[in-house]
């Protein structure tokens, strides 16, 4: 017993494979909506998110078989949360979607990197956790990086751009929701209801919208549900490896990714606008890390002062 708790501490405690393992889940995210956003210039809006959640809700099925199966799994006392959950989920989803037609990856990562900001907002506002000044001065920062990013006065006001802020608020929102959900569901349960929902929402639209599917498009869409399965995957086991303030900073090697593709196949070169705006709403975010990292080491040394 002792031999198998000491393998199991060595195991967790690999941060280069962690490291590792993060940068693979990023890349794989990236390279998933660069799928999307392809597909999206030749299917309608309900049909890629049609496909996109029926690709990703196969491996979850098949997974779901060995978690215990569907009434362990789906077993709930919080039908009430799940539904308020999936409708801001659903909103989430559509306006993310719907940016990727609209504008390109790189102002749609630039911009959903204010979640962390947002979360703030939302812990303050529903889970009353406290807040210090220093978090809200990088909240502040991040904002006006926003701002800058989007370029005051033209790009502030595209659709694109309102969208991927709309979507990244919903979004915080959504985690907020899936936290308190984490405490008694299961988390299977919380991945493949929205999927299930895009599937409803979607369906009737596609008598109406539906494009015939090349085999080609086919196939993206299926490797959109296994680089989405592989990413998810990744991210997990990094978490398993590493600590998760070790592995925070590693995201923000998705926006080296969105700016390689967005070049490669749509020939966009992100402006000096978008670039400075991005690094001040990193620079927030990292600085928001450190802070939230000194302050759980000082509540850690407080604990154990006053432990008897």
């Amino acid at each position: 017993m002792a031999k198998g708790l000491e393998l199991s501490r060595t195991w967790s405690n690999r941060p280069l494979t962690g490291i590792g393992l993060m940068l693979l889940g990023i890349a794989l995210y990236a390279v998933s909506d660069c799928c999307i956003k392809y597909l999206m210039g030749t299917y309608h809006v309900h049909e890629t998110t049609f496909f996109r959640a029926l690709s990703r809700l196969i491996p979850l099925l098949i997974l779901l078989f060995f978690q215990g199966g569907v009434k362990h799994v789906f077993r709930t006392e919080e039908k009430g949360r799940h539904f308020i959950r999936l409708l801001i989920n659903l909103g989430y989803t559509y306006a993310f979607m719907l940016s990727f037609s609209l504008t390109s990856l790189t102002t749609v990562y630039a911009v959903s990197y204010t979640s962390s900001f947002f979360m703030v907002i939302f812990g303050a506002l529903f889970l009353k956790e406290k807040v210090s000044r220093k978090k809200w001065i990088a909240v502040a920062v991040g904002m006006a990086g926003v701002l800058v990013a989007l370029r005051p006065g033209i790009e502030l006001f595209q659709t694109g751009a309102i969208l991927v802020l709309v979507g990244t608020w919903l979004g915080a929102l959504n985690k907020i929701f899936m936290r308190k959900l984490a405490a008694t569901e299961h988390t299977l349960a919380i991945t493949i209801y929205p999927n299930l929902l895009m599937l409803i929402v979607a369906a009737p639209f596609l008598l109406k919208n539906w494009a015939p599917l090349t085999l080609v498009d086919a196939g993206l869409f299926a490797a959109v549900g296994i680089l989405t399965a592989g990413a998810q995957y990744s991210v997990a086991q990094a978490l398993r490896f590493a600590k998760a303030s070790t592995l925070g900073p590693i995201d923000y090697s998705s926006f080296v990714w969105v700016i390689s593709l967005d070049l490669f196949f749509w020939e966009i070169t992100p402006s000096a606008f978008t670039l400075i705006g991005s690094v001040i709403i990193i620079g927030s975010n990292l600085y928001l890390l450190y802070w939230t990292k000194a302050e759980e080491g000082k509540k850690t040394v407080s604990s154990e002062i006053s432990a008897p």
